[in-house]
């Protein structure tokens, strides 16, 4: 039976999706993406926000996409090896960044002024112990940094060109600093945010988001520390040059190293924002809850893994398909960047439930806290 190429890759799609829908009905950790569904689709406006970051980064070329003709697409011997690393790496890097970092970052300076304000009026509301000289003198200089990086990145696309030297390295300096600032905050907020739904405080949800931000504030200190650890593996990314989907793995021993280091500390985000201590602490509760969870997680490895390669393979070929029509490109980006939205709000979710309710033996999940 001789088909045209779309109906041959729709009805492959249509199988591989099928089977796929299939394999989640009868799925072990079922409970928890049904969960995990249920949070995005009561609060859908995260899905909205992440869809819109990785537009915003794609369009300044922070998380650009690989771009891949038909006749690669076709060829499954040659593409499945390439689109399983990116899916691992997709699904290796999720814990510890949902949205990619540049240029959400530019708000940073904003939030440490804020931040710094609410320590320096209310310190007790952070903290038992009233912040030290040099406590607030850290918090004082981040902030005038990020405005000072902010003008730099202003006057830069001002000018059109690149500025000085050693002013640009400064500027790119900075810009990775506040990414990894960006990236830490955003993934303890997110673990705070699903506390909150997961174990409510009070009946009024529409504030979770607010407790959460606050707990984020609250855990400063661990936020800036996991900071410091993000630098470790975007530098990494950095040194191996990679791009494509903005994963930035190399095809070789390297980019699995990477891979497998992200996944060791995959708990991380999860302990600065549960647990308190210092981060030494906060890394040792990250080590227990991943040796509690491996089992469930390791499910859900290899679950999201498969879905990120249909996944993949589904947005490469429509920017394929639309890669001569201007005006159809313009209506597949925001849908890819949608569906791929959800899928990393869903599965990140399921995660960071896994973790709560198996990496604490006595944490109550919802469904059993509501009977």
């Amino acid at each position: 039976m001789n088909l045209h190429l779309w109906q041959s890759t729709a009805l492959a799609l249509l199988g591989l999706a099928v089977g796929l829908v299939l394999h989640l009905r009868w799925h072990p950790l079922r409970q928890e993406l049904s969960d995990a569904w249920d949070f995005m689709r009561q609060r859908s406006v995260l899905v909205l926000w992440v869809a819109g970051a990785l537009l915003l980064a794609e369009a300044v070329g922070g998380a650009r996409m690989e771009a891949r003709t038909l006749a690669q697409l076709t060829d499954w011997r040659e593409v499945i090896g390439p689109l399983a690393r990116e899916a691992a790496a997709h699904v290796a890097l999720l814990p510890h960044g949902l949205i990619p970092p540049w240029p959400l970052s530019c708000l940073m300076p904003v939030l440490f002024t804020i931040l710094t304000v609410r320590i320096w009026r209310w310190p007790y509301r952070y903290a038992k112990h009233r912040p030290g000289p040099e406590q607030k003198f850290a918090l004082l200089t981040f902030t005038v940094l990020g405005f000072v990086w902010l003008g730099l990145e202003v006057a830069g696309a001002a000018r059109g060109r690149m500025l000085a030297e050693w002013v640009e390295m400064l500027k790119l300096g900075l810009r990775y600093v506040f990414s990894a600032l960006t990236a830490a905050g955003t993934q303890v907020w997110l673990v705070c945010f699903v506390l909150a739904w997961e174990r409510p405080q009070n009946t009024e949800a529409e504030n979770d988001a607010l407790l959460a931000l606050e707990r984020t504030f609250a855990r400063w200190q661990g936020v800036a520390w996991l900071a410091g650890f993000n630098l470790l593996w975007l530098g990494w990314r950095l040194w191996q040059g990679g791009v494509g989907t903005g994963i930035g793995t190399s095809a070789g021993l390297g980019g699995w190293v990477w891979i497998e280091f992200l996944l060791v500390f995959s708990a991380l985000p999860v302990a600065v924002g549960t647990a308190a201590g210092s981060f030494f602490e906060q890394g040792a509760v990250a080590l227990r809850l991943l040796f509690r969870a491996v089992v469930p997680l390791l499910l859900l490895g290899i679950t999201a893994v498969a879905v990120f390669i249909l996944a993949l393979y589904a947005s490469a070929m429509a920017r394929a398909l639309c890669l001569d029509a201007p005006m159809l490109r313009l209506v597949v980006t925001p849908l890819n960047a949608l569906g791929l939205a959800m899928l990393d709000s869903w599965l990140l979710l399921t995660f960071l439930l896994l973790m709560l309710r198996h990496g604490f033996p006595r944490f109550p999940s919802s469904a059993s806290a509501s009977a």
